[in-house]
């Protein structure tokens, strides 16, 4: 018996050339075999390789400014992607030291303290902030103050900034700010721009409520949000597709007559929530509660004037209408 692939010279003439004949064919069979398995091979290690680089879930979720915070992205770098979201939530951290007001060591508290006696020093960041407050108490009339606190009337235009020194200071002493109607908006952005730089090009952020989404997980081309109804925690009121979009929803949720309209420190009776979807977390963080207070007919006026703003409104008899 011959080994299936050798031939013996030795042999006569005719018998090596029936011989040969089946060698051939041996070999030719032997060969197609090996191509078919390397055909396998090939096939399964595309498939290993392409199963390595699929995108998988990374979340994290944390309590932070008092408030659940979650940051989930998909992610074919698992590494890049935790690095990404552990600078983040220290950012919030960060963000959480300067802007709680419970904080005696905070700047804002120090603010309090100090600027109805004299002009207090600040961050760049801390005086950007308070701007933008005051730029958006002018625009929504009063209807977002973050002068409520303690009088629970707002009194935004006795809030002197001083941009060569770049220091704030109050008119009263009896003055106080409270940056909750923004900060956590402003936090959801600053978390967006953390992980786009760390080139995660798909992620949900939520801190309390405000979120910003970031293109959209693998096989779909946004996120899907599901807005909660303000009297039955379980059952979701509607959905809205996001994406590259910030979201926030202001109502009288889990406690009734927490947000007061700073103009008589009343608690607004029109509505029960107000989202609004904006290019930025902190512009819908600020909106929702303006227009919560403002009611149906003010806010869509204030809307008239904005591009690029939409807006979910509960009545309190639960009916849904959508802006524009």
């Amino acid at each position: 018996m011959f080994p299936p692939l050798f031939c013996f010279a030795s042999l006569n003439k005719t018998k090596q050339g029936g011989l040969r004949k089946i060698c051939q064919i041996k070999v030719s069979a032997r060969r197609q075999i090996f191509l078919d398995l390397k055909i396998v091979l090939y096939s399964f290690l595309l498939f290993f390789l392409s199963s390595c680089t699929r995108p998988s879930l990374i979340k994290e979720t944390r309590i932070l400014m008092d408030t659940f915070c979650e940051i989930s992205c998909y992610s074919s770098q698992r590494d890049v992607a935790s690095k990404a979201i552990k600078e983040a939530l220290g950012e919030i951290k960060r963000l959480e030291k300067i802007f709680n007001k419970f904080d005696e060591e905070s700047e804002v508290s120090r603010v309090n303290r100090l600027a109805g006696i004299e002009g207090v020093r600040i961050s760049r960041e801390l005086f950007d902030m308070i701007g933008r407050s005051l730029y958006y108490s002018a625009i929504t009339s009063g209807s977002f103050d973050i002068t409520v606190e303690p009088t629970k009337k707002g009194r935004y235009e006795e809030i002197i900034l001083d941009e060569d020194k770049s220091s704030v200071s109050f008119l009263s002493n009896d003055i106080k700010i409270d940056l909750g109607g923004i900060v956590k908006g402003y936090a959801v952005d600053r978390v967006k721009d953390i992980l786009l730089s760390h080139g995660i090009d798909n992620a949900l952020i939520n801190i309390g409520g405000n979120m910003f989404a970031i293109a959209g997980p693998p096989d779909r081309d946004s996120w899907r949000i599901g807005i909660r109804h303000p009297r039955y925690k379980k059952d979701i009121i509607y959905k809205l597709d996001l994406k590259d979009r910030g979201v926030s929803t202001s109502g009288d949720y889990e406690r009734p007559h927490h947000i007061v309209d700073p103009r008589d420190g009343k608690s607004p009776e029109e509505l029960m929530s107000v989202s609004v979807v904006a290019d930025s977390a902190e512009k819908a963080d600020v909106l929702s509660t303006a227009i919560f207070v403002m009611g149906i007919e003010k806010g869509m006026r204030l809307l008239d004037s904005m591009q690029n703003i939409e807006v979910y409104v509960v009545d309190r008899n639960a009916k849904l209408t959508k802006y524009p």
